[in-house]
């Protein structure tokens, strides 16, 4: 005689097994790619790079890799669920991280201003629009936090984080570039983008747990 074994799984551990793959997270990852490929240009140009037409081949791989890296995250969270939020946040993260670059390398190219107040405030706009990005593709996408309850508890949370963030960001990238200054014969250009790099990386782990921990938490 047969018998036919039934395993219930509790709600605390349904959260913890792997997230399905749907097509939308390949759709969402290769937008946040073409994001990348369309902006990089404006950063390579503001370094003396033109690329020219062969912007339209950054677009194609950036957007190739990101659906890889999607791919990848899903298959590694068989292993460890981490890693398919981890590679939806740094898929985001590329795309925030491009937004930043390409907003402050357009004003740069735009006024020809790379120190002073005006780095300063356009560092802060760059800055300001790649969290808002961050924000709804991380809330609706990454951590998957789509219900409205305690909205108003959620964005001050989310405002708090992210003034911190902003003024972290800011700050290390204008202490680098305004204070410490050009090293060696880098021009005022890449070391702009230099200061900005380091400041991104400076608040990377900021973001993630103050985001998953904090106002994503579920």
């Amino acid at each position: 005689m047969e018998e036919t074994v039934t395993v219930e799984v509790s709600a605390e551990q349904e959260k913890k097994l792997p997230q399905g793959l749907s097509p939308l997270d390949l759709l969402f990852g290769a937008i946040n790619g073409a994001i990348f490929g369309i902006l990089l240009p404006i950063v390579l140009k503001n370094l003396g790079i033109d690329i020219g037409f062969s912007g339209i081949a950054f677009v194609l791989f950036f957007t190739s890799l990101a659906i890889i890296g999607i791919l990848v995250g899903y298959l590694l969270s068989r292993i460890a669920m981490f890693f398919f939020q981890l590679s939806k946040f740094g898929v985001v993260g590329a795309s925030n991280t491009a937004i930043d670059f390409g907003i402050l390398n357009f004003f740069i190219l735009l006024t020809g201003a790379t120190t002073g107040w005006l780095f300063i405030a356009f560092k802060a706009i760059s800055f300001t629009v790649a969290v808002v990005n961050s924000y709804l593709w991380n809330k609706f996408w990454s951590f998957k936090k789509e219900d409205v309850k305690n909205v108003e508890k959620e964005f001050f949370q989310f405002l708090a984080i992210s003034v911190i963030g902003v003024l972290l960001n800011v700050s290390v990238a204008s202490g680098i570039n305004n204070i410490l200054g050009p090293l060696g014969t880098i021009t005022p250009a890449r070391w702009a983008n230099i200061a900005a790099a380091v400041a991104t990386i400076t608040v990377l782990t900021w973001n993630f747990v103050g985001y998953k921990f904090i106002v994503f938490k579920k």
